[in-house]
């Protein structure tokens, strides 16, 4: 009689690539791993310096020859679709910083825009904030109509400009 295993021994089996595991199963494991420790890295590094220690990182471990041009083309054509997202409210800021983060890993000079562009966001997010906390709530609540009006206005504007005649 095969005996009962609980959830986390059979992950912990399939992560080590231990018996039962197929060859599928454990690259994608891997792949999760470094995937994983690439972000802690990322995320540990010193603002205005962490997307160029991750450059380097990238660049020291070596890889695939045709790992450069498919972070570069994927960088690409993520911020092309970020571009194209832009009017949107909401999503189009985000794809174009994932489509940087593709080219960092890739290009010093992208690193260091992406390097640059996050020590000033945070000044602008900073003095934001700094400005919601001391604003009394009928200030609050107008700036949240105006906010939701110009993501409306924007929303429209991006349907006119992609369905107009």
């Amino acid at each position: 009689m095969r005996e009962k295993r609980t959830r986390r021994a059979v992950w912990e089996m399939l992560w080590r690539g231990g018996p039962g595991a197929n060859a599928n199963q454990v690259h994608g494991m891997k792949m999760l791993r470094k995937l994983k420790e690439s972000w802690h890295h990322l995320k540990r590094g010193a603002p205005g310096e962490r997307f160029q220690e991750h450059y380097r990182r990238r660049q020291e471990a070596g890889g695939s020859r045709w790992r450069k041009p498919l972070f570069i083309g994927g960088g690409v054509l993520v911020m092309a679709a970020g571009l194209f997202f832009l009017p949107a409210p909401g999503p189009g800021f985000l794809i174009l910083f994932l489509g940087g983060g593709l080219l960092a890993q890739e290009s010093l000079r992208a690193a260091r825009a992406l390097d640059w562009a996050e020590v000033r966001l945070r000044k602008i997010a900073g003095w934001g904030l700094g400005v919601w906390k001391r604003s009394p709530l009928p200030v609050k609540v107008l700036l949240v109509i105006v906010g939701l009006g110009l993501a409306a206005g924007a929303a429209y504007l991006g349907y006119r400009l992609m369905f107009a005649k």
